[in-house]
């Protein structure tokens, strides 16, 4: 008789034990990543002072991901034959500062001197790396 006094709990926390299951479903959106190398004759210098180099054909920074997505920049400065150091911009440098501005299909880095001068252009080959991260839109 003692047998069956034990068996009943056991049967109960057994069936409490094997009907907790926790099943997760999990969508992983890969961010897109764009690399692109600019040499020192690549920088433009506006009619306000302002060094800028304009990469216009980004097809991955479309309406949706412009209107939605993150987008972070990053450079990195060619030093000892590589790029060791990527640096996210918006960044001071040399009491230099570098400023992103991006539209669909088109993206500006700003280099603009202190107090409203006019920047010294780069003497180095840079490696700008844009990332656009897939966001979901929470109103």
């Amino acid at each position: 008789m003692k047998r069956w006094l034990y068996l009943l709990p056991l049967l109960m926390i057994a069936a409490v034990f094997s009907s907790c299951t926790k099943t997760t479903n999990e969508v992983v959106i890969p961010n897109k990543t764009i690399f692109f190398t600019m040499t020192p004759d690549q920088w433009t210098l506006d009619n306000n002072g302002v060094y800028f180099i304009q990469f216009n054909n980004l097809p991955e920074l479309d309406q949706n991901a412009n209107q939605n997505d993150g987008v972070v920049v990053s450079i990195a400065r060619q030093q000892n034959g590589g790029y060791e150091l990527y640096e996210l911009l918006p960044e001071v440098f040399n009491n230099e500062s570098y400023n992103v501005i991006h539209t669909t299909g088109k993206l500006v880095v700003e280099l603009r001197g202190p107090n409203n001068t006019v920047a010294q252009k780069p003497n180095v080959t840079m490696k700008f790396k844009i990332v656009i991260i897939p966001s979901n839109n929470v109103s």
